[in-house]
């Protein structure tokens, strides 16, 4: 019954452990991890450039997608199947950022993410995601290890 009582205690000593690890982040830093979603958005899901997931992702990637886990393999096979669509549409991402936050060496990133998919200059369909991800810093710069991505049902209330 009194281990009961430590709980409070443990939980909050954890908390502000936690707490204290978050790192003030500059306005650069802010926008490293803006440039790195969107460029990894514009080159790779737009871009549809598997050559470029190098600069964007670590090795170890890996996205949660709707249920499903995507590793850059999975992702290069999206790729190519992409790829030998002659109709496919062109795609723009707009990105609202939720939050930017720095725990030292890594960054976590929540925004709102908006495509457009365009056919001759025409809107042919638009999706929503509520996305995360996770930035790590490397000796190549900043690149993302996690994502996780949701649908969001535009007819859906907020």
């Amino acid at each position: 019954m009194r281990y009961l009582l430590l709980l409070p205690f443990l939980f909050f000593s954890c908390q502000a452990k936690f707490e204290s690890e978050k790192s003030a982040i500059t306005v650069e830093e802010t926008q490293i991890a803006k440039d790195l979603i969107q460029g990894a958005f514009d080159d790779l899901w737009a871009g549809v450039d598997s050559t470029k997931i190098v600069d964007y992702h670590t090795e170890d990637f890996i996205i949660l997608e709707n249920g499903s886990i995507w590793d850059n393999d999975r992702i290069k096979k999206y790729m190519r199947g992409q790829l030998a669509k002659p109709d496919r549409a062109r795609r723009i991402n707009k990105m609202e950022y939720i939050s930017i936050d720095k725990y030292g060496e890594s960054m976590q990133i929540a925004y709102h993410n908006r495509a457009e998919f365009l056919k001759n200059d025409s809107i042919v369909n638009k999706v929503q995601w509520l996305e995360s991800a996770l930035a790590i810093k490397t000796l190549d710069g900043w690149k993302l290890k996690m994502m996780h991505s949701t649908w969001v049902n535009p007819n859906r209330n907020h």
